[in-house]
């Protein structure tokens, strides 16, 4: 079981590194570097881009409290917490996008900290439950899958609302 304090820290640094994540491909060169870090960072804006701001911290925080507390039931519950995170995220921009026709920066920032904060705090609580604890072969695979695809549709992104820019071009 994780201490009060340390879901505390743990929400903090998600939510900082996750954000942070966002600004590092305007500092990296074109190049081969380049290339292997858009795989973990976004590499433009469109909406798909931005759940990498969302699975990778919550995939090394599942990692990390796992091997912490010898407990695989937070793996499983941080994969499910980061399912949960980017389709409340896209959810929320698909609705407020759909009324405005923009981005708004300020409700961005709100719909990525809320969508955050809940599910890290919904992982905990799931972390204990039977299903979390069991199958851990399906929630590496899952998380595999996942991994796979964010990766994938960074180089060949699909049609779709989610892999347009704010001014609705695909970005490659």
């Amino acid at each position: 079981m994780v201490s009060r304090k340390n879901k505390v820290i743990t929400v903090l640094l998600m939510v900082i590194i996750g954000t942070c994540m966002h600004f590092v491909m305007e500092h990296v060169p074109s190049g081969p570097l380049a290339s292997l870090l858009g795989h973990i960072f976004p590499v433009n804006e469109t909406s798909w881009e931005h759940m990498k701001m969302i699975w990778y911290p919550f995939l090394t925080a599942g990692i990390i409290h796992s091997c912490k507390t010898k407990d695989r039931g937070y793996f499983a519950s941080f994969i499910v917490g980061a399912i949960m995170a980017m389709l409340m995220q896209l959810g929320a921009f698909s609705i407020y996008q759909s009324f405005t026709g923009t981005s708004v920066l300020i409700l961005d920032i709100i719909i990525y900290t809320a969508s955050m904060i809940f599910c890290i705090l919904i992982a905990f609580d799931y972390s204990q439950k039977d299903w979390a604890k069991k199958a851990f072969p399906f929630w590496i695979l899952l998380a595999l899958f996942i991994t796979a695809s964010i990766v994938y549709l960074t180089y060949y992104p699909a049609d779709g609302y989610v892999f347009l820019d704010n001014e609705g071009y695909q970005e490659i």
